[in-house]
């Protein structure tokens, strides 16, 4: 069994034992579909809630918690998901790292994973440079542990402190915070649909979805609910169409696994990604360090394109983004697009 594949196989069996089983099948089914329903919905789901629906469905094929793994079918059915699914289904390395040194003890850090020739890894500890060179040690066990626990062998690990700057909040930071408070509730209370309001610019800003129409009844009671605050401000209004942002946010978080899974393995050569999202299409950019004439530059990159493919393919069939349409974009280490 791969290193992947043990995994999943880890965190299946321990998602499924927070997963209070229903007493009817019939009843557990509906919860799967309510899940889909939400997710469809709005576009996000938390990726704890999408492990146990991953969960549950395998539940549902009529094998039970304990003995899940240990059932052929389900063992065959665990190893067809692509490389880059596993990675997307199971935790993403930044939450297993936190988790990890939540653990032991570690409780005031921050965590950053920076794109490179080497994928970056910087681990900062409130305190001194004392208190790092004490810890650094162990942090670095820590981090190289879980790393190597998903397979991957291309990356460097930085410890570092920091200590915490605290700016005070102005006067004036304080009262504008109180007026897009009072402009929000009275905008809401008007029965308008707000996301929110923006008072720290030289205009009020006020976002509103796409499916609201009274611009002009908005902008006016912003103005008038301003003037009732003690302030007189022009107003604009910011149209977000939350169905593409949503569609956009499913995109993103396929990149960020496609991201995690290709840059953190030596194999396939990846330091960077970028995206273009626009009109229903993904445009997916993949950096590396190749050169068009190195003897395995072709063969790296059908391999990403293997990988990339069948991940979105198995992903997107059953999400909002169905209907899209994609693009993958290889680049060589000049930044120009590979010929394969």
């Amino acid at each position: 069994m791969s290193t992947e594949d043990k995994l999943i196989k880890s965190e299946l069996e321990e998602e499924m034992k927070k997963i209070e089983v229903p007493s009817s099948l019939y009843d557990f089914a509906k919860n799967i579909k309510t899940e889909e329903r939400q997710r469809k919905s709005t576009g996000k789901i938390s990726r704890k809630r999408t492990f146990q629906v991953a969960a549950a469905a395998v539940i549902a094929l009529g094998v039970t918690a304990g003995s899940a793994f240990y059932n052929p079918a389900v063992a065959e059915m665990a190893s067809k998901i692509p490389y880059l699914g596993q990675v997307f289904q199971t935790k993403s390395v930044n939450t297993m790292l936190r988790d990890a040194l939540e653990k032991e003890g570690y409780e005031n850090f921050s965590l950053g994973m920076t794109p490179g020739e080497v994928t970056s890894f910087e681990i900062r500890i409130k305190g001194s440079e004392k208190d790092a060179d004490r810890e650094r040690k162990k942090i670095t066990a820590i981090t190289d542990k879980v790393l190597k626990s998903k397979g991957y062998d291309a990356y460097k690990i930085k410890v570092s402190s920091y200590i915490p700057q605290v700016t005070p909040i102005t006067k004036e930071e304080e009262e504008l915070t109180k007026l897009g408070e009072n402009l929000e509730a009275a905008l809401k209370q008007a029965g308008f649909d707000i996301l929110y309001v923006n008072p720290f610019n030289s205009q009020i800003e006020v976002a509103i979805p796409k499916t609201e129409t009274s611009v002009a009844e908005i902008n006016k009671a912003t103005i008038q609910a301003a003037k009732n605050n003690g302030y007189e401000r022009e107003v604009t209004i910011e149209i977000v169409d939350i169905e593409k942002n949503n569609r956009e946010d499913i995109w993103l978080r396929y990149m960020r696994s496609i991201y995690e899974g290709m840059a953190l393995k030596k194999e396939y050569h990846v330091t960077g990604y970028g995206y273009s999202y626009k009109n229903n299409k993904m445009k997916m950019i993949i950096k590396t360090n190749l050169k068009p004439s190195d003897k395995e530059a072709e063969e790296t990159v059908n391999k990403i394109r293997e990988e990339i493919g069948k991940f979105v393919e198995s992903e997107k069939q059953n999400s909002n983004v169905k209907e899209d349409e994609y693009e993958i974009i290889i680049r060589d280490k000049s930044g120009n697009d590979l010929p394969y």
